[in-house]
């Protein structure tokens, strides 16, 4: 057993997250574990990484494991390169290889035979164990990692201080990977990562001997990698055998047997509740009704099935525009101080939609960026049309003020909307009851994503631009999401790496690789 929680329990906000949850991981088992937005699914990755203590449960792992767990938000030394900073998970291996290099030291110094001779078997033993623990391959295998995450893309010589957030989850990812730790925990470890990485991440931890708990959206990683899923529904934590697909048919089966069941047990109450009812009052007939009474006393009531996850309902409002051409792109260079790329020229129509793909790193964000005027461009030029209306999706989730709640947020952008009008808008994008008064930073990732939605809803706009809007959303918030960028009559730029999600929603795919071989 790697590790065990028992009666895991937490409130959160006033909302209760856990309520008596048990697992267990066992060794070699690959869970992804999965639930909709909000149900507690980062804060269970805090609790195991000590980020962050339950009410009430027992945690305990195994004895003398390693566990690795990727902390995005870790602080690290900014003036360590990308090389130095990975060359840190082999930190054991370089101690013993400084204890090597001070066992030669001395043998040159002594010229004692008898204490030369026990310092040469010292470090032939040294040199031993380095060479069977993998000391002289660990430059090529941070090369392995660095290559099969895009970090090379970045320069192993960059200082951690001058990477994005993105960048620098991705090497913290790489470190740990390096580690090769007993347990890894990981959470949404697919949302810096472009197709290309995410199959090479697929390949690593389908080989990978230990254990790990992936918290992802991502279906088709989780079918790939998972042997286990572990789902957060109504406080608890239910296990399933197999991948997503195997969990999608067993859950299936799971809910028709549980709504028989109850439909069962409330004909079996009704029949005992009118039984009594007809029959307490008559004296022939009290004490089999004082026994039916007794039975109802006793009965452990199942809770009503769970209501289904609802799909949100964004409706994304469209602003005429005068002209059919939207956008002209010249000789465009990008970058914050250097251009990141070869100048791109194109041009976009009205009603077109765009999906910008390319490696992490490459600079797809930036050219969002530059497009909406956030930073300068380098050299070139672009030009939307006049009349140009334009509402855009961080990829970051930052906000002026962390401590307003939803509804304070949306009512000081329009402060003309009546508090019921806010809330149903807030509700059409799933935020409803307490967490539409709640401070955003409480919000979960998805959470908070979803109120930015709502924000583009309101926007009267003619282009939606979109900087990887399903990082943190479940399934259905993703289909949803999906559908109504559809549906939209005006222009969408978006960048995703989900291409499942991409491929249904672009009618052009601009691939900024192409510039570097053209």
């Amino acid at each position: 057993m790697l590790l065990t929680v028992e009666h895991l329990q937490l409130t959160f906000d006033k909302k209760p997250l856990y309520i008596d949850a048990s697992f267990r991981i066992l060794p070699k088992e690959k869970i992804g574990l999965i639930g909709a937005n909000g149900v507690g699914k980062t804060t269970l990755i805090e609790i195991l990484g000590g980020k962050m203590i339950p009410d009430r449960g027992r945690i305990e792992f195994a004895p003398q494991i390693k566990v690795g767990y990727l902390d995005q938000k870790a602080k690290v030394d900014k003036s360590l390169t990308i090389q130095k900073y990975l060359e840190g998970a082999f930190a054991p291996l370089w101690e013993i290889h400084d204890q090597l290099n001070a066992t030669l030291a001395r043998i040159n110094q002594t010229k004692d035979r008898q204490e030369q001779m026990r310092l040469v078997k010292t470090s032939a033993n040294l040199r031993d164990e380095l060479e069977a623990k993998g000391f002289y391959t660990i430059p090529s295998d941070i090369a392995k990692v660095a290559s099969g995450l895009g970090i090379n893309n970045y320069r192993m010589t960059t200082p951690l201080g001058k990477l994005s957030g993105g960048q620098k989850v991705k090497v913290i990812l790489a470190k740990l990977l390096l580690e090769q730790p007993d347990l890894i925990i990981l959470d949404e470890p697919t949302n810096f990562l472009d197709a290309v990485h995410v199959d090479w991440l697929v390949k690593f931890l389908k080989d990978f001997k230990g254990a790990f708990l992936i918290v992802s959206h991502h279906q088709g990683f989780l079918n790939e990698v998972v042997n286990v899923i572990m789902e957060i529904e109504n406080g608890q934590i239910i296990r399933y055998r197999g991948n997503y697909q195997s969990y999608l048919s067993q859950k299936a089966l799971r809910i028709d047997e549980y709504a028989q069941k109850y439909q069962t047990q409330q004909k079996e109450i009704k029949k005992l509740e009118e039984y009594v009812s007809k029959n307490k009052a008559r004296a022939s007939t009290a004490s089999l009704a004082k026994s039916r009474q007794k039975k109802l006393d006793k009965m452990e009531r199942l809770a009503p099935p769970s209501i289904k996850q609802t799909p949100l309902h964004l409706d994304f409002r469209y602003k005429p525009i005068s002209s059919h051409q939207l956008l002209v792109v010249e000789n465009l260079e990008i970058g914050y101080y250097y251009s990141l790329l070869p100048p791109m020229s194109f041009m976009l129509k009205s009603g077109e939609k765009l999906a910008v793909t390319g490696f992490n790193g490459i600079g797809k964000t930036t050219l969002l960026k530059t497009l909406i005027r956030e930073i300068p461009l380098i050299k070139g030029r672009f030009k939307f049309v006049e009349d140009v209306r334009i509402a855009y999706f961080a990829q970051e989730h930052t906000w002026e003020n962390d401590k307003m709640s939803p509804m304070e947020i949306i009512s000081e952008k329009w402060p003309l909307m009546d508090h019921k009008a806010i809330r149903s808008n807030l509700a059409r994008c799933g935020i409803s009851g307490n967490l539409a008064l709640q401070p955003i930073s409480t919000l979960s990732g998805g959470e908070q994503a979803k109120v930015k939605l709502c924000i583009m809803m309101l926007t009267e706009a003619n282009v939606l631009i979109l900087d990887e809007p399903t990082n943190h959303l479940d399934s259905l918030s993703k289909e949803s999401l999906k559908q109504a960028l559809k549906k939209y009559p005006g222009t969408v730029i978006l960048v995703s790496h989900e291409r499942e999600f991409f491929n249904d929603v672009a009618t052009r795919i601009f691939n900024i690789e192409d510039l570097l071989i053209s």
